[in-house]
């Protein structure tokens, strides 16, 4: 009895409850199952519905389309029909199964969408081409990127294929089989329907370099420069010159706009193809794209950006550099006024060839007056031109206030190293660029630079003022004398 007791009693202690441990594997294969099932179900209704896209490819009245996007329609079910089958024989996997469906998705929505838009595209890309509004308009390279795409759109060279590794859709130009006579393959031209479908979008601007040219030229100032000319010696004549290209500074003012135009680099292929158009050998400027002969732009595919970058010759430059230099130098007005006036003459009863109050004929007068301008000390430093800003004004102002002739007529000013002297109404005298008298720069003559500069300075102020009034040298070399004593034209 007390042995199977014992018995017993091991036999309570190692009990295991093997209907609830099988009722919970039962609920864990069933959910499991269940997880299979809606899994299976999905991809089964994915699959259906990517089979009724593909059954709803775009055909139309042209024949050759549709048959070209049939047969497409064909080998992207096919390929639909293996993604499913390989997937259920576990030989792919879902994670590679899913990004394959992806691609082909993507590849079919792409392709159907160009053969859409491609009648419409090209037709809107024709217009822009000779479009009169500069706004909307296409330069050339737009019409060649259309026609590099317009060869994949040849439904009897082309065929739309998509690639077994990967399930991507391209389109490959088909051309003969040197191994089986008759029979067409797919060469080296093939381009995927993501590419075509930007280039197809892509829309190249033309660029409005007259327009461009017109406001650069009104960003210059003007510049004017007077000389005396003697006629006889009873007459002269001050001539007057406006023209910004002596400007000092005008050259690198003038390449700087340049560079910034020509800082998107499809303003130059403009300016090549569109208002060149041929070099001087007479060859047309053409893109590497168009496959046409003649003075070849290359375009290099990016393929961070999916596009092409230019990729210019010097001479290519060049040629559209000067070909914008001449568009805005002629719009530059240079404006010529001569203004005749009768020379102050000698006290009546005096020979003509006496010398007047003013101390000699009226150029000597002219010339005497420049001389003691030019000896007009500075108040700063040992030059009228320092090389600093704020001291050069007040060298000039104080030049400009030591004759009665010059006194209230001019305004000095400074900015970014450039000195500038302008008339009461802002008539620009002239402007020097300081950075050149600056003894740290190395490399240039700073002493004869300021020397130059104070030749001009005086040159252009003495000849401004006797083209308003041409008497008012010969005034003032009398008001000089007359005052006796120690004048500064008489010390």
């Amino acid at each position: 009895m007390a042995s199977y007791y014992k018995f017993a009693e091991r036999q309570a202690d190692s009990f295991v409850n093997w209907a609830e441990i099988g009722k919970g594997i039962t609920d864990m294969i069933q959910t499991e199952v269940a997880i299979r099932d809606q899994k299976k179900a999905a991809i089964d209704q994915a699959t259906r519905d990517n089979l009724k896209k593909i059954a709803e490819a775009p055909v139309g009245s042209h024949e050759g389309l549709n048959t070209w996007t049939l047969n497409y329609a064909d080998s992207a079910r096919e390929a639909i029909l293996l993604q499913d089958r390989l997937l259920k024989q576990g030989i792919l996997k879902l994670k590679d199964y899913t990004v394959m469906r992806q691609n082909l998705n993507d590849g079919t929505d792409e392709l159907f969408g160009v053969i859409k838009n491609f009648q419409n595209t090209y037709k809107e890309k024709a217009d822009r081409l000779i479009s009169t509004d500069p706004k909307n308009r296409s330069q050339q390279l737009e019409m060649d990127l259309m026609a590099y795409t317009e060869q994949f759109a040849d439904f009897s060279k082309s065929m739309a294929i998509i690639d077994p590794r990967n399930f991507s859709v391209n389109i490959g130009i088909m051309e003969p089989d040197p191994n089986n006579q008759g029979v067409m393959k797919v060469g080296k031209t093939i381009a995927t329907a993501s590419f075509l479908k930007k280039i197809q979008n892509t829309k190249v601007n033309y660029f409005d370099s007259n327009g461009a040219a017109d406001a650069v030229s009104k960003s210059f100032g003007g510049f004017t420069e007077s000389t005396i000319q003697e006629l006889n010696r009873l007459q002269g004549k001050v001539v007057t010159i406006e023209d910004v290209r002596k400007r000092p500074g005008y050259e690198d003012a003038l390449e700087s706009e340049i560079n910034s135009l020509f800082s998107n680099p499809f303003n130059i292929t403009s300016i090549l193809t569109n208002d060149l158009v041929k070099d001087k050998a007479n060859k047309p400027y053409v893109s590497s794209i168009s496959g046409k002969e003649g003075n070849v732009i290359d375009l290099q595919f990016d393929p961070k950006t999916n596009f092409y970058v230019p990729n210019f010759t010097d001479e290519q430059i060049q040629s559209a550099r000067a070909e914008m230099r001449r568009k805005i130098e002629q719009r530059l007005d240079i404006k010529l006024k001569e203004d005749p006036f009768n020379k102050p003459q000698p006290n009546v009863g005096r020979r003509e060839d006496e010398q007047t109050s003013s101390g000699g004929n009226y150029a000597e007068s002219v010339n005497q007056f420049k001389t003691k301008l030019k000896q007009v000390k500075p108040k700063r430093d040992n030059y009228i031109f320092t090389g600093t800003g704020d001291v050069t004004v007040e060298n000039i102002q104080n030049l400009l206030s030591s004759d009665p002739a010059l006194i209230g007529k001019f305004k000095v000013s400074s900015a970014d190293d450039v000195v500038t002297v302008t008339d009461n109404d802002d008539v620009l005298i002239g402007s020097y660029d300081l950075s050149k008298t600056k003894a740290e720069n190395k490399g240039t003559d700073f002493f004869k630079q300021r020397e130059r500069y104070l030749d001009d300075l005086i040159n252009r102020v003495t000849n401004y003022s006797i083209s308003k009034d041409p008497t008012i040298i010969g005034v003032s070399l009398m008001t000089g004398q007359q005052t006796g004593g120690a004048s500064r034209f008489n010390p």
